[in-house]
This record gives structure tokens, C-alpha cells and sequence, in this order.
């Protein structure tokens, strides 16, 4: 379906994702064994799905309709293909065809997706409460992970991103994404607890140590999770 990339995925355009402001200075969590925390962005921490997700779609259709050559609803398949068989639109245009992956994550990220997202001032005190640094572990991009904790108004609150580029564009549930990530921080996988609403990306952060909270409905089954939150802020009740 097109030829395979088959660039480094770690040259100028991945430090140029990757250079976003970070709000907090780092404590020393290599030499004090505090817990981490790492949160994905998009239905964990906010309601993507009511305030982000339908635009985006567009945005990813309205991408592979202009560099694919197709029309909206072969686009609208093809996106949704990628999504279930690689976890990502852009894992799977990765594998398959020629695309500049920084052009693309800006391309559907535009700063007006974050604009309805509203303040949140309990996640805001979730944060606060807990023990060790919070992070924010996506396969998004930093620059609209950013602009969402700015809306929430959390920003503050958090240590660092690690966007999708981060880890050299190999997303979650990829293990090397898990792994570039620890590698970051300098831990070792047995501290860090990893929130999640998509039970695949637990089932991998789990392989490798993690400690796992699936976030959403409690009636579903999550094996991966070794923890169950409706929201995040039942944490400080529960945790």
C-alpha cells in the first residue's frame, strides 16, 4: 500500500516536538524512591471525546483524503483500520506509506481542538494530593497536550510530557514507547503507575512492571488493571 518508512524517526524533527516548556523542575526521583505517575492524556484526564475527538477525526480524514488521494469515506475506513490494528492512525501510515510524521500530528492537532476544553478544578486537587510527580504519557503531541493541561488549568502540575515524537514515534501500546519513556526518567517500571482508559495500553504497561488504573466504566472487564476508577478524581478516596 505504498512504499514503507524508512527514515530516522529521531533527527531534527523529533527534538523539534519534543522541545516543549516544562512547568516544574524534576525532583530527584532517581535518588528518592517516590511512586510516578503517568497519565495518558485523551479520556483520562479530560472528556475527549465530547471535546476533542469528532474534530480530530476530521482532521485525520481530511489529511489522508489531500496526501492519499482518496475520498472521505475510504478515508474515514482506512483511519479507522489503523486505529484497531495498530493503535494509532499514524502507526499505521508509518508502516505503510511516506508521510512526514511532525507535519502530520501538527496538521490534525490544530490549536482550535482544545479551545472547548474546559477548567477542572478537581483534577486540579487529584494532582496536588499525590505523593510523587505526574506526567503525561500520550500519543498525542506535546504541543496539543500542552495547550489541553492549559485548559484544564493543570499545566502547572505537571513535570513533562512524553508526546508520541518522544518516543521516536513509536506510540503506545508499543513496548519500546513504554520503555523510551523509563529510560527518560531513569526508573525502574515498578514505580511508576500508568492511568488509562484503553485497556491495550494497560496490558503493556503491566507486562513490563507497571502498576495499572484503568479510568472508566467499571462494569467492563480489565484484567490489565489492577485498579478501577469511574474518574480521576476518585482517586484520593480509593488510593
Amino acid at each position: 500500500m505504498g512504499q514503507t518508512v524508512k527514515q530516522d524517526r529521531r533527527g531534527a524533527s523529533l527534538r523539534s516536538l519534543s522541545r516543549w516548556p516544562r512547568r516544574r523542575r524534576r525532583p530527584s526521583i532517581r535518588r528518592h524512591a517516590v511512586p510516578i505517575f503517568l497519565f495518558d492524556l485523551d479520556n483520562t484526564l479530560f472528556d475527549a471525546d465530547r471535546h476533542c475527538f469528532p474534530w480530530m477525526h476530521e482532521h485525520i480524514n481530511a489529511y489522508l483524503m489531500t496526501h492519499l488521494q482518496m475520498d472521505r469515506p475510504a478515508a474515514d475506513a482506512l483511519r479507522r483500520d489503523y486505529w484497531q490494528r495498530y493503535g494509532s492512525t499514524l502507526a499505521g501510515l508509518l508502516r505503510h506509506h511516506t508521510v512526514d510524521p511532525c507535519a502530520y500530528l501538527e496538521a490534525i492537532h490544530p490549536p482550535v481542538l482544545s479551545r472547548s476544553v474546559p477548567a477542572d478544578p478537581a483534577l486540579g486537587r487529584m494532582l496536588a494530593a499525590l505523593p510523587g510527580p505526574a506526567y503525561v504519557f500520550t500519543n498525542s503531541v506535546a504541543s496539543h497536550a500542552q495547550r489541553v493541561l492549559e485548559r484544564l488549568g493543570v499545566a502547572h502540575q505537571v513535570s513533562a510530557i512524553f508526546d508520541v515524537a518522544a518516543c521516536g514515534f513509536t506510540g503506545k501500546p508499543q513496548l519500546g514507547a513504554y520503555r523510551a519513556v523509563l529510560r527518560s526518567l531513569g526508573v525502574p517500571a515498578a514505580r511508576c503507575w500508568m492511568f488509562e482508559d484503553t485497556l491495550a495500553n494497560l496490558r503493556s504497561a503491566r507486562q513490563l512492571g507497571m502498576h495499572t488504573v484503568y479510568v472508566g466504566r467499571l462494569g467492563r472487564r480489565a484484567h490489565s488493571a489492577q485498579r478501577k476508577l469511574r474518574s480521576l478524581t476518585s482517586w484520593g478516596r480509593q488510593g
